[in-house]
């Protein structure tokens, strides 16, 4: 049976090869889900790990487990090399991961230190002077006076090392011995001799988890002679340190519940070897930040499947569509197997171990596919944007080839369908069937378009109304989580609107070719008979494109939405391509910090009779340096007070944010968006530009003070002199300045925020001089470290740097827009792949089948060009208008469900205004590619009519 299955596989090795293409894919888009969210993670959790230390300034890759042992009586020494076992074997080993530096660091209980030539003086130590012990100590140390000390005593006295601080801060001599005596465990005696002074090697060396300033109050002796004496043989050890330094670029996201789970495994180890939890601590800081990524995969899995549904639907109407071309393709030989006897198990079970052999190929294909897709989302950067950078660190796990596993059986389960309904028809309902093409589909006989539509209204009709109510509520809302029904309806109206057009359809064509069957070409005539005769044959084609070209489109437009939005809300709030704030020179005193204000006799407070405050004068810098910097191409000075006053008769208003531009300089350096004004931004500049006391007050401070343009405002601050300006434009926007309303200072109300726009010069001649910003507009090609070298050469200082390209690349960068990206161009660029791939196969077998009438046709002296046009008619008939509802229908999605993305995108605080992005590149590369691809087909199909020979159909004919 088997080598009939496979004879059988060959014979139909395009519609095979189709299928098993369509299988590969979705094996591997499913697998791309484990695989790129692992990467993703991966990459995160090394981002973080970086970011700790550079934050906190500790090694996040160190594991010290700290033991204070309170009990002499206890075996220090048998409880370190116990914990250094179970380290070794229980922790190390099973992460897999590179290890810097072991470090073990033992420490003694405290001695009474005096010299020895000083039995009754007591010498300047410590009152408590402990012994430490660090392995391995000479080769991360750099010995800075004197020699190493021996690892034996000399004439009874033990050598030692002292760090630089030690022999500064005790006045200590090398070369001199001291007395140790500790009363802890009887009388224990014992002289120490330093005879060298050491420091940490220079370079970030991980072996140093605690500074050489932690081993000030101490001696530190040779590490075998501390081993053999102090820890064996007295057993005075009070302190146990283990350090482990791991390579943390290593640690794998994979591993994530092994990490999380070190911390808590070391410290049930201790507590079953005897100790108490206050005489031990375990510290691990990797084990921290990667507790948070188990709620962070499963939001960025649910955002996974919610881009992939679209694209999931996409894929099974193409199985289905194949598996249906080859049952159908098969159909005669079905019912005659039937009618001969053949039980419908085991017409069954042929089909089904055919679609099985296939889905064992996918299996074994697809999870490499779905890690090369994982790779390829990696290296987006926008929606069908890809940069040259480092992929994603993605690897093939178990729960890759689970993900394939069960894609596959519902693969095999989908293809089966067409399978189980084809073996209930024997030769006479088959032929029965055939007869009856003419008639409607089954989904146009359940209303499936009705229905469809209908669910798509309700969820359109449950976003505007959750948009309402989001507009109309109060601060309190909470923010909307991911809702995978936001991209699965739009596939559900898109569906249900193809299914509609293609209900009308043929009464469209019906009525065309009534209109002009008197004057109509011969080859269009024929092709509207063909077409609306037998729609049937076309429909799933059509669907199947229609809902391609849909997802294309929505996928293309969701991208674009949501790329540029967050684009414009960082430019926006930027203000300019780099904004720039200056410390300047001033006479301002030094900040004087009072440690007891009560000095007076009996706890009297101070005078506190001071002279007022004199205003701060401020030493302008050359401006032309800012304009001289690498990469510059304008720069402008904007001045920004937040807490200026603006007052109109008896009205003020507290807390303004008062901007002091230069109209030309600030026009070319500003980044602005035409939608925000409603005329054009350069005209509010001209206006300033006409008057020294001309002002642009925001709408909210016009409704505050109750001004109109053309009135007179008073603008100042605590430190300035108010002056008179003149309105003479009100807005809502202004670049580098956000209208949403802020948290209430003293209330847990919301308070408008107000703005003041007015020439700089104005603003430093009749209020006053003080820092201003500068606000940077960059060359296209500039380099943002060229930049920062040049601010470092030319002595700026600076106190604030925010940079809108830098603040983009990281968003970017981030997890939710590599995924969003990466799986929008892959659903995109999929959906036009298998367009194509289901469109040539479609018309080769259907060229195949309609041999006969072809070869009638050329029998009949119909010429091949005409011939030709037949088939081109028939293409865009068919190709033509299904592209095209698929256009409409995608451009209707858009408008209809796109606003919703605004829940997603917190878009009541969002400064722009959230707007839906529709790029016409986009629709150039669907046009193109629609092209192209009836070009490719009108040829293919040329070439296989010319193949055809008269005698061959004639033949077919007699057969």
């Amino acid at each position: 049976m088997l080598q009939m299955i496979l004879r059988k596989m060959l014979n139909n090795r395009w519609l095979v090869g189709s299928l098993l293409m369509g299988l590969i894919v979705a094996v591997g888009l499913a697998s791309s889900i484990p695989a790129f969210t692992t990467g993703v993670q991966q990459r995160m959790l090394t981002k973080d790990l970086e970011q700790y230390q550079k934050d906190s300034k500790h090694f996040p890759g160190g594991l010290l487990v700290s033991i204070n042992l309170n009990k002499l009586a206890q075996d220090s020494s048998t409880l370190l090399q116990q914990m250094e076992s179970y380290l070794q074997n229980e922790v190390i080993e099973p992460l897999q991961v590179p290890v810097y530096e072991h470090t073990t660091v033992l420490r003694t209980v405290p001695f009474q230190a005096i010299l020895a030539d000083q039995k009754k003086e007591r010498a300047t130590l410590p009152e408590s002077t402990p012994l430490y012990m660090l392995s391995e100590l000479e080769k991360h140390m750099t010995l800075v006076d004197g020699r190493l000390p021996e690892a034996v005593s000399v004439d009874g006295v033990y050598e030692a090392l002292v760090t630089e601080k030690a022999l500064k801060d005790r006045r200590m001599i090398l070369g001199s011995t001291y007395e140790l005596t500790s009363d802890k465990e009887g009388t224990v005696k014992m002289f120490i001799k330093p005879v060298g002074v050491f420091k940490e090697k220079e370079g970030n060396d991980p072996y140093w988890f605690a500074s050489t300033g932690e081993y000030t109050k101490g001696f530190v002796i040779n590490e075998q002679l501390f081993r053999k004496l102090l820890l064996q043989e007295q057993n005075l050890v009070s302190s146990i340190q283990l350090y482990t330094a791991f390579h943390y670029q290593s640690f794998r996201a994979v591993d994530k519940d092994r990490l999380i789970s070190t911390t808590s495994d070391v410290e049930d180890q201790l507590l079953q070897y005897g100790l108490k939890k206050n005489e031990f601590r375990v510290q691990f800081p990797a084990s921290n930040i990667v507790s948070k990524y188990d709620e962070q995969s499963k939001q960025f899995r649910m955002i996974l499947w919610s881009l992939y549904v679209p694209i999931f639907v996409m894929l099974g109407l193409y199985l289905v569509m194949v598996s249906g071309l080859i049952v159908e393709r098969q159909r005669t030989e079905i019912a005659v197997l039937s009618s001969r006897g053949a039980s419908r198990f085991k017409v069954f079970f042929i089909f089904f171990m055919e679609i099985v052999i296939l889905g064992l190929c996918a299996l074994a294909i697809g999870p490499f596919v779905g890690v090369l897709l994982s790779k390829l989302l990696g290296i987006s950067n926008g929606f069908l944007q890809f940069v040259d950078r480092t992929g994603l660190d993605v690897t093939l796990d178990e729960e890759v080839f689970v993900y394939a596993g069960w894609t596959v059986i519902l693969c095999v389960a989908l293809n089966l369908i067409s399978v189980f309904m084809a073996t209930r028809k024997n030769i006479v309902s088959h032929k029965q069937e055939v007869a009856r093409m003419t008639g409607q589909i089954i989904w146009h006989r359940l209303f499936l378009d009705v229905l469809l539509l209908l669910i798509s209204w309700y969820g359109w009709y449950s976003y505007q109304k959750t948009l309402d109510f989001v507009a109309g509520s109060s601060e309190n809302t909470p923010v909307m989580s991911v809702d995978f029904l936001l991209f699965f309806v739009p596939v559900l109206f898109a569906l249900g609107f193809g299914l509609f057009c293609l209900r009308v359809y043929p009464w469209i064509l019906r009525f065309v070719l009534w209109a002009g069957r008197h004057f109509f070409p011969l080859s269009l005539h024929t092709t509207l008979v063909q077409v609306g005769r037998a729609s049937r044959h076309y429909q799933f084609l059509m669907l199947f494109v229609t809902i391609t070209v849909a997802v294309g489109m929505f996928s293309a437009s969701m991208a674009r939405t949501i790329n540029q939005n967050a684009e414009e809300r960082i430019r926006y709030d930027t203000g300019a391509d780099i904004r720039l704030k200056v410390d300047w020179n001033s006479d301002k005193p030094a900040v004087m910090i009072h440690r007891n204000p009560m000095n007076g006799p009996e706890g009297e407070a101070m005078n506190s009779n001071e002279p007022e405050a004199v205003p701060i004068t401020y030493e302008e810098q050359d401006f032309a340096t800012y304009s001289q910097l690498p990469g510059v191409k304008h720069a402008a000075k904007v001045y920004v007070n937040e807490l200026a006053e603006a007052s109109f008769g008896d009205r003020s208003a507290m807390g303004v944010s008062l901007m002091g531009i230069d109209p030309q300089d600030f026009g070319q350096v500003a980044w602005w968006k035409p939608a925000l004004f409603p005329h054009h931004f350069y005209e509010y500049l001209n206006l300033l530009a006409q008057e020294p006391q001309a002002v642009i007050v925001s709408r909210t401070l016009a409704d505050k003070l109750n001004v109109i343009e053309g009135q007179t405002i008073v603008v100042g601050w605590k430190d300035a002199r108010p002056a008179e300006a003149i309105v003479y434009a009100i807005v809502d926007y202004w670049p580098g300045w956000n209208p949403v309303p802020k948290k209430g200072t003293y209330s847990s109300g919301k308070e408008e925020r107000y703005l003041v726009v007015a020439n700089l010069p104005f603003v430093q001649d009749k209020m006053r001089l003080e820092p201003y910003q500068v606000w940077l507009d960059m060359n296209p090609e500039a380099s943002t470290e060229d930049l920062y070298e040049g601010i470092s050469q030319a002595n700026i200082r600076l106190s604030q740097l925010d940079n809108a390209g830098q603040q983009l690349i990281k968003v970017k960068n981030s997890a939710y827009y590599l995924g969003l990206n990466g799986a929008l161009t892959l659903g995109f660029l999929l959906s036009m792949l298998i367009t194509f791939i289901g469109y040539i196969m479609y018309w080769v077998l259907t060229l195949g089948a309609r041999k006969l009438q072809y070869g009638v046709f050329r029998a009949m002296g119909m010429p091949f060009g005409q011939l030709v046009r037949v088939l081109a008619w028939e293409q865009l008939l068919t190709f033509g208008i299904a592209f095209a509802i698929g256009m409409m229908a995608g451009k209707l999605a858009n408008m209809l469900f796109l606003p919703a993305l605004g829940l997603y995108l917190q878009a009541d605080k969002q400064v722009p205004p959230f707007s839906v992005v529709s790029n016409p590149q986009d629709e150039q590369i669907i046009y193109t590619f629609t092209a192209i691809t009836l070009m490719i087909g009108i040829g293919v199909v040329g070439i296989l009519l010319s193949r055809l020979q008269i005698h061959q159909a004639v033949k077919l004919g007699e057969d």
